[in-house]
C-alpha cells in the first residue's frame, strides 16, 4: 500500500517534467514507475479481497484501503497515459479493469455494509476512485479516436475570428494576449493534427497572426500551443468546463470527508492497532495531498487563465481580481517551461569514440545511450535564421493563385534553393537532388565537419559566428534525428547509410582517440585530397557509405570560386535549414505528437510555423462553376437519349 502511494507521488511530480525534459534516463524511470504502479495496486487489491474473504472480523481497518487503491489505479493527473500507441492498446483493457476493480471494491463494501462508521470512510473514497478512473479512460478514448481518425479533404475553423477576439484584450497584459493567440492557433492545430486541410481563409488569418511576430515571439507562440496540445494528450489538465469543476470538487471534498470520518472513527473506537492507524492516516493524507496538488496544477494552468479572461471579457471587463491573478500568473510563468528548448546532438566523430565510459554504458545501460551525446540550446540566433527562411519560402508562394503544384515543389526543396541563390547549384546540386534524403543528410554532415576542421586551422576563422554555430548544431541535430528518431524523418532504411558510414570510418581509422580522428582530415585528406579520396574509395566495401561523397563535397566547398569563407558558411547554414524544413513538412503529425512526451523537438516547432504560415498541404483548388455547368449539360444530353438494348438469341 505504501509502495503504491510512493509511486503515485513520484509519477505526479515527475510526470509533468517530461513536457520540458529530454533524456532517456527520465523516460526509463517514468516507464518503470508507470508500469509498476498499476501492478502494485492490482496486486494489493487482490490481497485485500482475499484477506477480507478469510477474515472473521469485519471491522479491520484495511478493508477501506480497496477504494484507495482504486484511486491509485485512476492514475495521477500529470501522466494518466504514457504514450499514444499505448492508448489504443490499453483502452479495452482499462474498461475491463474498471469493471473488475470496481467489482472487487463493491464486494468489500458489501461485506461492510452494516458498519456505518467504516462505510462513511469507504464510500467517499470509492466515489473519488470511480471518477479518477473514468478520467483516465477518457484520456485513453481521446487518444484512441485521434489515432484512428479518418482524413478528410477540407475543414474550416468556424469559431475562430481574430478580429473579434484580440481587440477585447487590448487592456490586458501581454501574457494573456499570447495565451489567446496560442489558443487560436491551437484550434487550427486541432484540425491539422487530424490530417484535415485548412481552407484558405483560415490559412490567411494564421499567416497574418504569425508573420507579424518576431522570431522569439513566433517560437513562444508555438511553445504555448504545443503545451496546450500536450495537456490535451498526456494529462488530465485540460480546458475548464462546468462538469470538470464539479468532478474536481467532488473528488477533493470526498477525500477530505474520508480523512475527517476516519479521525472521528479512531477516536470513538479503540480496537484498531497502532500500525493500521498510522498507515491509514498516511494513505488518506496522501490522497488529500495528491488531490490538492492536482487542483493547484489546474489553477495555474494555461487553460484556467484562458477561461478566466474569456469569462471576464464576456461579462464586460476585467475585474481587479483577474488582474491580480494575471500578476501572479506572470510571476509563475517566468519559471514555467513548455518544452525542453534544446535539440539533441550527434556526429560521426563522437560515434567513433571508444572511451571506457561509453563502452560500459553501451554494454550495460543501452537504454540511456542517448544521454552520451550532448544537447544544445536552441538560441535566439538560430530561431531568427529559421524564421527568416520560413518567411522567405512563404514569400515565393501566393495562395491567391491557388497553385497547388508550386507549393508541393517548395515543400520538396532540401537545399537546392540555397545553392541556386549562391550560384552553386550546377557544381553542388548533385548532393541534394540526385541522392535519397538520408544519404544527402549524411553527405552534408561529413562535408560540414570536414570544412569546420579545415577552417579551424585558420587563425582568422571566427568559430563563434552565427552561421557557423548554426550549421554545426543543425548538422548534428539532423544526424541525431536520423539515428535516434528515424520515424520523424519519414524515410525508409534510414539506418543503412549511417551504419555503412560509421563502419567505413572505423575501418579507415582504427584509432581510439578523438584527436587522431581529427588528424585524419588534417594530415591525410587536406594536404593531398586525390590520394586520400582514392584510399577512402578502396575501403568502401558496401558502397552505401557517405564518407567519400561527403569528403568530395567538402573539397568542392573549400575550393569555390568567388565565394569567400563567410558566404560559404551562410550557404551551408541555409542548406541545413532547408533540410530541416523538408523533414518537418514530411513528418507525420502522430510522430510530432509522440515527441511531445519526450520534451518536444525543434522539428515540431518548425512544422507548426510552416503550417501556420501556409506552407502545408492546402485544400486542392475548387472545381470551376463552368466545369460543373458543362458536366450537368453532358448528363442532361445523355439522359435524353433513348437507349435500346438488344438481347442476343442463344
Amino acid at each position: 500500500m505504501l509502495l503504491s502511494l510512493l509511486l503515485q507521488i513520484l509519477l505526479t511530480i515527475f510526470g509533468e517534467r517530461r513536457k520540458y525534459t529530454s533524456g532517456r534516463l527520465l523516460g526509463t524511470f517514468l516507464w518503470v514507475a508507470y508500469l509498476s504502479a498499476d501492478w502494485v495496486a492490482t496486486f494489493s487489491l487482490g490481497i485485500l479481497a482475499r484477506s477480507e474473504a478469510d477474515s472473521a472480523n469485519p471491522k479491520l481497518i484495511p478493508v477501506f484501503w480497496a477504494p484507495i487503491l482504486l484511486v491509485h489505479l485512476g492514475g495521477p493527473g500529470t501522466i494518466p497515459v504514457y504514450s499514444m500507441d499505448q492508448a489504443s492498446k490499453l483502452l479495452i483493457g482499462r474498461l475491463l479493469q474498471l469493471v473488475t476493480r470496481v467489482g472487487v471494491a463493491c464486494y468489500v463494501l458489501f461485506r461492510l455494509w452494516n458498519n456505518n462508521v467504516i462505510t462513511s470512510v469507504f464510500i467517499p473514497i470509492f466515489v473519488s476512485g470511480i471518477i479518477k478512473y473514468g478520467e483516465r479512460i477518457s484520456v485513453l478514448t481521446r487518444l484512441h479516436v485521434y489515432n484512428n481518425v479518418s482524413p478528410r479533404p477540407c475543414a474550416e475553423v468556424h469559431r475562430i475570428k481574430i478580429k473579434d477576439i484580440l481587440p477585447c484584450y487590448k487592456n490586458t497584459r501581454s501574457n494573456v494576449i499570447y495565451l489567446h493567440e496560442a489558443h487560436i492557433l491551437y484550434k487550427t492545430f486541432q484540425i491539422l493534427s487530424k490530417n484535415f486541410d485548412l481552407v484558405r481563409s483560415d490559412q490567411k488569418f494564421t499567416y497574418d497572426l504569425v508573420s507579424k511576430k518576431e522570431a522569439e515571439e513566433a517560437f513562444h507562440l508555438t511553445e504555448v500551443e504545443l503545451g496546450l496540445k500536450y495537456d490535451r494528450f498526456y494529462s488530465k489538465v485540460t480546458r475548464i468546463s462546468r462538469s470538470r469543476v464539479i468532478l474536481r470538487s467532488t473528488t477533493f471534498l470526498s477525500s477530505i470527508s474520508a480523512l475527517v470520518s476516519f479521525s472521528i472513527m479512531t477516536k470513538s473506537n479503540g480496537v484498531y492497532s497502532k500500525n493500521d492507524k498510522i498507515i491509514s492516516y498516511v494513505l488518506l493524507s496522501g490522497v488529500v495531498c495528491l488531490e490538492t496538488y492536482s487542483i493547484i496544477m489546474q489553477l495555474f494552468s494555461d487553460w484556467t487563465m484562458i477561461w478566466l479572461t474569456s469569462t471576464s471579457e464576456r461579462a464586460g471587463g476585467i475585474p481587479r481580481g483577474i488582474n491580480c491573478l494575471s500578476l501572479l500568473l506572470t510571476f509563475w510563468r517566468k519559471r514555467k517551461r513548455w518544452w525542453s528548448g534544446s535539440m539533441g546532438q550527434h556526429n560521426l566523430i563522437s560515434a567513433q569514440s571508444n572511451k571506457p565510459v561509453n563502452k560500459l554504458l553501451k554494454k550495460y545501460f543501452p537504454w540511456i545511450i542517448g544521454n552520451i551525446d550532448s544537447r544544445k540550446k536552441v538560441g535566439k540566433d538560430l530561431k531568427e535564421l529559421i524564421f527568416k527562411q520560413v518567411k522567405d519560402k512563404r514569400s515565393r508562394y501566393d495562395p491567391d493563385t491557388i497553385d497547388f503544384l508550386t507549393l508541393l515543389k517548395l515543400l520538396e526543396e532540401r537545399g537546392n534553393n540555397a545553392l541556386q541563390r549562391y550560384d552553386c547549384f550546377d557544381k553542388l546540386g548533385w548532393s541534394v537532388t540526385h541522392v535519397e534524403f538520408s544519404q544527402s543528410l549524411l553527405i552534408w554532415h561529413v562535408a560540414t565537419l570536414v570544412c569546420y576542421i579545415d577552417d579551424s586551422q585558420n587563425n582568422s576563422f571566427a568559430k563563434e559566428r552565427n552561421c557557423v554555430m548554426s550549421s554545426r548544431s543543425l548538422s548534428d541535430y539532423m544526424l541525431y534525428l536520423l539515428v535516434y528518431r528515424p520515424t520523424m524523418l519519414a524515410i525508409k532504411l534510414s539506418g543503412t547509410g549511417y551504419a555503412e558510414t560509421t563502419t567505413h570510418l572505423g575501418r579507415l581509422l582504427r584509432r581510439n582517440t578523438l584527436d587522431e580522428l581529427h588528424a585524419l582530415f588534417l594530415k591525410e585528406l587536406l594536404p593531398d585530397p586525390p590520394a586520400m579520396l582514392n584510399k577512402i574509395k578502396l575501403t568502401d566495401a558496401g558502397g552505401m557509405s557517405a564518407l567519400l561523397d561527403g569528403c568530395v563535397l567538402a573539397m568542392s566547398l573549400q575550393t569555390l570560386d568567388g565565394c569567400p569563407n563567410e558566404k560559404k558558411w551562410e550557404m551551408i547554414s541555409e542548406v541545413w535549414v532547408e533540410m530541416l524544413m523538408y523533414a518537418a513538412s514530411h513528418c507525420g503529425w502522430k510522430q510530432h505528437a509522440d515527441a511531445l512526451a519526450r520534451g518536444g523537438e525543434l522539428l515540431t516547432h518548425v512544422c507548426l510555423l510552416m503550417s501556420h504560415l501556409g506552407l502545408s498541404k492546402p485544400c486542392r483548388p475548387e472545381v470551376s462553376k463552368q466545369y460543373l455547368a458543362d458536366q450537368s449539360k453532358r448528363l442532361d444530353d445523355l439522359s435524353e437519349r433513348q437507349w435500346v438494348y438488344e438481347i442476343p438469341l442463344a
